[in-house]
C-alpha cells in the first residue's frame, strides 16, 4: 500500500489517522474506514472502497492500492471523493485522475 504524500482526509478519518495507517500496515480491519484511490476501471475517475476489501487476496491482488484519500463513513468517503476530483478539475481543467497523482507522490509505508 502506498500512500499520497498530501493524503486528502474527511474530518473524522484526520483525527484518526495515526492510529488508521498503524492499522493499515498491520492489515487490521477497521470499522468504517474508506479508501480512496484512482479508479481501477478505464475511464473511471476513483474507486471507493472499504479498508476490509484488501484482506480478501483476489481483491488485493488486482486493486489499485495508492491511496490518495481516507474516510470515516461512507457519505464521508463521498464528500471527499468530490473534493479530490474537485480539486483536479481547478488544477488541470479536466478530469484525468491517474495523470495528476504521479508515481512519485506516493510512498510506501
Amino acid at each position: 500500500m502506498r500512500w499520497y504524500r498530501d493524503l486528502y482526509m474527511g474530518p473524522n478519518a484526520e483525527q484518526k489517522i495515526r492510529k488508521i495507517r498503524r492499522k493499515a500496515a498491520a492489515g487490521q480491519w477497521m470499522a468504517g474506514v474508506y479508501y480512496i484511490t484512482p479508479a481501477l476501471a478505464e475511464g473511471g475517475l476513483l474507486d471507493i472502497f472499504h479498508n476490509g476489501m484488501l484482506r480478501q487476496a483476489r481483491f488485493a491482488d488486482v486493486w489499485c492500492t495508492d491511496v490518495i484519500g481516507v474516510a470515516e463513513g461512507r457519505m464521508e468517503a463521498f464528500r471527499l471523493a468530490e473534493r479530490v476530483v474537485w480539486e483536479v478539475y481547478q488544477q488541470t481543467g479536466g478530469f484525468d485522475i491517474r495523470s495528476y497523482f504521479k508515481s512519485e507522490d506516493f510512498v510506501e509505508d
